[in-house]
C-alpha cells in the first residue's frame, strides 16, 4: 500500500474533522505561508507559480511588520524581511514572459502535460 493510499484510508477512518484547527492569527499566517511554499514546490501548473511566490512574499512581509499582532525580535524581523525579498524576486522572475512563450501559446501543448519536477522524491512507504 502506498503512502497516499495509507493517508487516504487514515483520513477517511478518522472522520472529516482532521483538518480543522483552532489557530491564533499568527499561527494561521505561518500555516498559510508553509502551505503556499509547499504548493509552490510541488505544483505542476506554471501559471500559478508567480502569484504563489508573490503571496508568500506578502505574507512574510506582513509577519515581519508584526501585522499579525505578535512582537518579533529584531533578528526574526530581519530574517523574515530577507526571506520575503527573496520570494519577491522569485515572483518577479517567474512573472516575466519567456522568449519562446508565444510559440508555446500558439501550439496545442499545455503546461499540465509537463509537470514541474519535485525537489524531493516522495517515499512509497513509511516505516
Amino acid at each position: 500500500m502506498s503512502v497516499y493510499e495509507s493517508a487516504a484510508n487514515a483520513q477517511s477512518e478518522s472522520g472529516s474533522r482532521d483538518e480543522e484547527y483552532l489557530l491564533t492569527e499568527g499561527e494561521a499566517q505561518l500555516a498559510t505561508v508553509l502551505a503556499l511554499m509547499t504548493g509552490f514546490s510541488q505544483g505542476c501548473c506554471a501559471a500559478h507559480r508567480a502569484p504563489m511566490a508573490q503571496r508568500v512574499s506578502d505574507q512574510l512581509a506582513r509577519m515581519a511588520d508584526g501585522l499579525d499582532g505578535h512582537a518579533r525580535s529584531d533578528d526574526m524581523r530581519h530574517f523574515l524581511q530577507k526571506l520575503g525579498h527573496r520570494w519577491s524576486t522569485v515572483a518577479q522572475v517567474l512573472a516575466q514572459p519567456e522568449p519562446d512563450q508565444q510559440a508555446a501559446e500558439s501550439g496545442f501543448d499545455d503546461e499540465f502535460n509537463q509537470p514541474q519536477t519535485h525537489w524531493h522524491n516522495s517515499p512509497e512507504t513509511l516505516q
